[in-house]
């Protein structure tokens, strides 16, 4: 995997913030055998160990109190696009939490922490995050790319411009979960100057970020109209950095004037064997960039989507 330091902002659980210098040394995977006689319960049962050595050093002019907490921000990021569960190991030998209790200006220390990932799954990046994190987009991102690891996670989605099946559930009054005909039609990248212009009140966090506009057009199969304002909930603007960015339909944020972020604002209800395309906006941390658009299927918490090209 890709190793070396970064500086990034470790948040400590009371909100303070605190400039580290953060750097991974090694991930290695590990196996079953590596928990003979340690009783795993629940979601980790079945999982596979991954190691993580990383060396933290205060930056700042603050003494960090509780620095083991530099773990809570730092995720390791499967295949599956799903974070792998942090768990506490501290009598292994193979990985060992040797970190201080405080963390003085200039210090440094080194150790290792545990990830539990199923079997079957691959290891994408190892991320850390300041601020927001899963789904809830994060102020800023750094990541550490496992060789071979984006390359797995994207290789059954489909190219922009393919049109692919999605499920969405139309309620029971409207045929249930439907397989909606879709594609992808661009992923553009904007300036927070764009949602500015539309007299939004944004956050000091939001101004940092950068929007992306991903436009896809669905495809009503259904024997019933359809609603399509909500399609654009389902949308997943998928990372580099393993996020899972929701967007906000371009419709609730005065969409039309947005010009990367053309839709039919009009047409709300869909009717059967007709089209419509959507827009959504989504929030991207500092350092890091889109890779896929995904689509979260209706019933079964799968991803389908596509790999994507940012203009």
């Amino acid at each position: 995997m890709k190793t070396g330091a970064r500086d990034v902002i470790h948040t400590s659980i009371d909100e303070k913030e605190y400039p580290v210098r953060l750097a991974v040394k090694s991930l290695v995977r590990g196996s079953e055998k590596d928990l003979q006689g340690v009783r795993v319960e629940g979601d980790l049962e079945g999982k596979v160990p991954h190691y993580l050595t990383y060396e933290v050093t205060n930056t700042g002019k603050e003494a960090i109190p509780h620095a083991y907490e530099v773990f809570r921000n730092l995720a390791l990021t499967g295949t599956d696009w799903a974070p792998g569960t942090q768990v506490s190991m501290s009598a292994s030998e193979l990985c060992q939490d040797t970190s201080p209790d405080t963390l003085a200006p200039g210090a440094s220390y080194t150790s290792c922490g545990m990830y539990m990932v199923a079997k079957d799954v691959g290891a994408m990046s190892v991320v850390h995050t300041a601020g927001g994190g899963f789904i809830t987009p994060a102020k800023q991102v750094a990541s550490w790319p496992v060789g071979g690891g984006l390359a797995t996670a994207s290789k059954d989605m489909a190219n922009a411009g393919d049109t692919i099946a999605v499920r969405w559930d139309a309620g029971k009054q409207n045929g249930g979960v439907l397989e909606l005909p879709a594609t992808l039609k661009s992923v553009k990248k904007g300036s927070p100057a764009d949602l500015a212009k539309l007299g939004l009140k944004l956050d000091d966090e939001q101004r940092l970020r950068t929007p992306y506009y991903v436009t896809i057009s669905y495809r009503n199969p259904g024997k019933s109209d359809l609603y399509s304002p909500l399609l654009p909930s389902s949308i997943r603007l998928l990372t580099e950095g393993g996020q899972q960015i929701g967007g906000v339909p371009a419709q609730l944020l005065d969409g039309p004037g947005i010009t990367a972020c053309p839709s039919q604002q009009d047409q709300t209800m869909v009717a059967p064997g007709r089209s419509v395309t959507q827009c959504s906006i989504h929030l991207t941390a500092d350092g890091d960039a889109p890779v896929a658009v995904g689509f979260e299927d209706a019933d079964e918490g799968d991803l389908s989507g596509w790999r994507a090209t940012t203009s």
